[in-house]
């Protein structure tokens, strides 16, 4: 039985290598946010011109639409590093060195989640801050609370990664092999998460009624009004919907419930379950 020092050394091993990534990633990512900041300097500067400039309010209307920048950045940065990391293994080669290892597939489920957020983490902190840095240089937006909702994001969109990732592993130990990779499922948590947040159910929810509306009938208000009851009810099993109503409170926005009690209980029951049947290594698991 490998003692838990030594799986330690083993999933810091693995780590480490994958935190390697190649240099060209980081300099388009330099670029990417250069280019971000001189495109919208021009308006950050014309922000200072104002010979009135009222102190920064946190409102809903503006709330919104800088976390939904923020989740979609950080969604996308973790589900493309994870599929690097983790189905990139077979491709490069390394997964030799890998299985050769005394792990489970949680050693290296766990290694390459870690190895996703600390590279997502950098990368898109980098594009988040770059983008909006000229705002951030004549103080028009306050940086302390936008590195919390970015950081919001991040933790928001990596537990729905994770979810999806330990999810696949209890499956594959009910099916006895992996039906849906971690990869794969990982990532439709993370569009999930997105689309079933407030705003964008109701977006989803509106276009749906306007397609399926009779012929010549227009929306009323009240079928408004039901796809935003839906909308909202459908909402708490998003992490960006919590992380949201977390930053809305924080901002003192809302004093309503952050609807932990319904994805707090599903996160810790899926991942006991994923990591509990995550003792044996599905090889296929690299290719699927």
């Amino acid at each position: 039985m490998i003692s838990w020092e030594e799986r330690l050394r083993l999933i810091l091993a693995i780590v480490d290598k994958d935190r390697r990534i190649p240099v060209w990633m980081w300099i388009t990512t330099f670029l990417i946010a250069l280019v971000g900041f001189f495109l919208l300097l021009p308006a950050a500067l014309s922000s200072v011109s104002y010979s009135f400039r009222p102190t920064w309010t946190w409102y809903d209307y503006n709330l919104r639409p800088y976390y939904a920048v923020s989740a979609a950045l950080t969604s996308l940065l973790l589900g493309l590093t994870f599929a690097h990391f983790h189905h990139g293994e077979v491709h490069r080669g390394t997964i030799r060195s890998i299985i050769l290892y005394p792990v489970d597939m949680n050693d290296i489920t766990i290694a390459k989640l870690v190895s996703s957020l600390i590279v997502s983490a950098i990368l898109s902190t980098v594009l988040f801050v770059g983008v909006f840095g000229g705002f951030f240089l004549v103080g028009y937006f306050p940086l302390g609370d936008f590195l919390a909702i970015h950081v919001t994001a991040l933790v928001m969109s990596f537990l729905a990664l994770a979810a999806g990732v330990f999810l696949a592993q209890a499956i594959a130990h009910v099916a006895g092999r992996m039906v849906i990779s971690p990869t794969a499922l990982g990532a439709i948590f993370l569009l999930l998460s997105i689309l079933m947040t407030e705003s964008g159910l109701t977006f989803l929810g509106t276009q749906v009624a306007f397609l399926m509306r009779p012929s010549g009938r227009g929306s009323t208000i009240a079928d408004f009004e039901a796809i935003r009851n839906i909308a909202q009810s459908l909402s708490v099993f998003s992490p960006h919907h919590v992380g949201a109503r977390i930053l809305a409170i924080a901002f003192g926005i809302t004093g309503m419930w952050a609807d932990l009690h319904v994805i707090v209980p599903l996160a810790v029951l899926i991942f006991a379950g994923g990591y509990l049947f995550g003792k044996k290594l599905y090889l296929d698991v690299f290719i699927r």
